[in-house]
C-alpha cells in the first residue's frame, strides 16, 4: 500500500535550499546587526521564533525547514 492508499499525499513541496539559503541569511544578518555571535545554536533558535512569529505560512515553511536544517548540523 502506497502512502497515496493511505490518504497521506502531502501538498506541501519540497524543501527549496534557496529558500532555506534565505532564511539562514537573514537570520545571520539580523544577528549580526544586533551584536550577537553567529553560533549555530543562535540561529537555529531564531528561525524557530521567526517560523512562530509570522502569519505567512510560506514563510514559516521556510524557516521551520531552515531550523531543522541548522538542526541537523549542530547534531552532525
Amino acid at each position: 500500500m502506497t502512502s497515496m492508499d493511505k490518504g497521506l499525499v502531502s501538498t506541501e513541496k519540497a524543501e527549496d535550499p534557496d529558500e532555506i539559503h534565505a532564511a539562514i541569511g537573514e537570520i545571520a544578518s539580523l544577528l549580526l546587526k544586533a551584536g550577537k555571535p553567529l553560533e549555530l545554536a543562535g540561529l537555529s533558535t531564531m528561525l524557530t521564533q521567526q517560523a512562530e512569529q509570522t502569519a505567512d505560512a510560506s514563510l514559516q515553511k521556510n524557516y521551520r525547514d531552515a531550523a531543522r536544517f541548522v538542526a541537523e548540523k549542530i547534531g552532525s
